[in-house]
């Protein structure tokens, strides 16, 4: 993760220059006041043919006939002129919202992320991998675990502890990944039933806390806010629970065979 935040800080700092580089003093318009460039967006945003929300929290990318802006649900702030987007995660520069195809789609790995060296347990041995981030003590992230082992050899799941429902599920979650029995642990989150795992040590350096972080920090970076959290093999994801996982995962299959 720090290795692709120096390459944005490298990324603005090149866009900074040559945005200094550019044309002399003498080549330049008069800056507009303004008063004139929010009458000009105003103008603009009555004809807006496109809009595609973007998966960040609050921001949509908005085409209104040859102009392309940014705009926050609100309509409080917009991003006008000439902005360069780039989708540092896909690895390409947004001009329109034709480019926005796949934006929603997330590839773990390619973003720096291994759930194997976060808080996860594992269940199935299949080729196609699903993470699943969880909380202990989620009621629909239960009705899911219950559906994994029959999906098994096609598909290995990767549930990945996130205690997002208080101190007794941060607890619970300290239990699970710091007990040396991972066979107990799975059984025990599987069966929801956390009543016979070993209590915590308290003692400083009894058990490596650092995958739990991990996926604390990850939840952030992908903002995770209700669990479950399903990232699928086609990179699509999916929130909350399914009445039947096996639909979902036929459907994903589809959608991928289909480029969506």
């Amino acid at each position: 993760m720090l290795k692709k935040l120096g390459l944005v800080m490298a990324l603005t700092g090149a866009w900074g220059q040559a945005q200094a580089a550019g044309p002399d003093a003498s080549q330049l318009k008069a800056p507009k006041t303004d008063t004139e460039m929010t009458k000009e967006v105003k103008e603009v945003m009555r004809s807006v043919d496109e809009v595609k929300r973007l998966p960040v929290t609050g921001l949509s990318l908005v085409k209104a006939g040859d102009k392309t802006f940014l705009i926050t649900d609100n309509g409080h702030f917009v991003v006008a002129g000439n902005f360069k987007l780039v989708d540092m995660w896909q690895g390409k520069l947004i001009g329109s919202v034709a480019d926005t195809k796949g934006i929603d789609k997330v590839d773990l790995r390619k973003i720096g992320l291994n759930p194997d060296e976060l808080s996860t347990f594992m269940i199935g041995s299949g080729k196609k991998e699903v993470v699943i981030f969880i909380d202990p003590q989620c009621p629909y992230c239960h009705n899911l675990i219950g559906q994994l082992e029959p999906l098994g050899k096609e598909y290995v799941f990767k549930l990945v502890l996130i205690p997002v429902l208080g101190k007794e599920s941060a607890e619970i979650s300290k239990k699970l990944m710091c007990n040396k029995d991972k066979a107990q642990s799975l059984q025990a989150l599987v069966a929801k039933d956390y009543s016979k795992l070993p209590a915590l040590e308290r003692k400083e350096g009894a058990c490596d806390l650092k995958p739990l972080q991990k996926a604390v920090v990850a939840t952030k970076l992908l903002d995770i806010q209700g669990v479950p959290y399903i990232f699928l093999p086609s990179k699509n994801t999916y929130k909350g629970g399914a009445q039947s996982f096996k639909t979902l995962l036929e459907k994903d299959l589809e959608d991928e065979i289909n480029g969506r």
